[in-house]
């Protein structure tokens, strides 16, 4: 239909691991700020955004063996107030990678790269 109608979908949902295979672009957002923005099989293959990286590393493998080998990476911290954030990126609290600047300033949304966008101080454009 998307093609024959020219219609576009917005699709929201938290199973990463169905996402992948029926969204041609995906964005990841964190306390209602989006944090990347790719074309899924960018996203998959390359996150660029610690948060991204946390969620699809806990997307379960259907083979145990693989399941038990894989690395998950944890976020640790309490949830910030979505009502009343603090200043800067809205991760940082949570975020292993952050920096003095983090807390103070909210990052852009780039482009990394063709078509991957990513809002992080961490990540610089190739």
């Amino acid at each position: 239909m998307q093609k024959t109608r020219g219609l576009t979908y917005l699709f929201i949902a938290h199973d990463l691991s169905m996402i992948k295979h029926i969204s041609d672009r995906v964005g990841v957002m964190y306390l209602g700020s989006l944090v990347e923005f790719a074309t899924s099989g960018s996203l998959y293959k390359n996150p660029l955004h610690p948060y991204t990286q946390a969620l699809l590393s806990a997307i379960p493998i259907p083979d145990p063996n693989e399941e038990k080998e894989k690395k998950r990476i944890p976020i640790d911290g309490e949830i910030p107030s979505p009502i009343n954030p603090l200043p800067g990126c809205r991760f940082a609290s949570r975020c292993k990678y952050a920096m003095e600047i983090c807390n103070k300033e909210m990052p852009s949304l780039v482009e990394v790269y063709n078509q991957h966008f990513v809002a992080c101080h961490m990540v610089k454009k190739s």
